[in-house]
């Protein structure tokens, strides 16, 4: 079987600069994936560009539309190329946490893609616990809270919790999620 060599995405932060795209398996982790656009140039000192980090993938599609009570959905449309949508009407840092968790779909569960859904509500919030939806929503989270960057907005926000959310480009209720798993104790 002839597989071809992958695309090679466009280096967010040095113009038009190409660089190869990392074999399957490699950025499984948040950190993996912000160590790796950290690498390739992308600012990532104050909140993670999600949106950039998705549009560099040349394998990935990124559309906005009204997706009616949906948050946001993934689906294979060939070979090596996926569509992410997310619903154009939601606040723009829910739709952070939609692409971020779509796009943890893409690295962590590419195979079951196919049959996953055209469109879900992320936060599961009528309680179901699906595993699969319940380690994207975790990636997404860690993936757009990274330690060093909540602690960094603590510290200039004197523990206020609009303050950083609105640095982190995050729900305060997501932030306030994240904090608690951190350690922190909110009120």
């Amino acid at each position: 079987m002839v597989s071809r060599a992958p695309k090679r995405p466009v280096r967010p932060g040095n113009g038009n600069r190409e660089v190869a795209l990392p074999p399957p398996g490699l950025l499984d982790s948040p950190e993996q994936v912000i160590s790796y656009y950290n690498r390739m140039g992308l600012d990532l000192n104050t909140s993670v560009p999600i949106e950039q980090i998705i549009q560099s993938n040349p394998e990935l599609e990124l559309k906005y539309a009204d997706l009616g009570i949906n948050d946001a959905y993934i689906k294979k449309i060939s070979e090596n190329s996926f569509e992410i949508g997310v619903n154009k009407n939601h606040h723009p840092n829910r739709q952070r946490f939609s692409l971020a968790h779509e796009y943890a779909h893409y690295l962590l569960h590419r195979g079951k893609i196919h049959s996953m859904p055209e469109g879900e509500q992320i936060l599961h919030r009528n309680g179901e616990r699906n595993p699969v939806e319940y380690q994207a929503n975790n990636f997404a989270s860690e993936l757009l809270m990274p330690d060093d960057l909540v602690r960094r907005a603590f510290r200039a926000s004197h523990g206020n919790l609009s303050q950083m959310a609105q640095s982190l480009r995050v729900s305060k209720e997501a932030l306030k999620y994240h904090l608690e798993t951190l350690g922190y104790r909110v009120q």
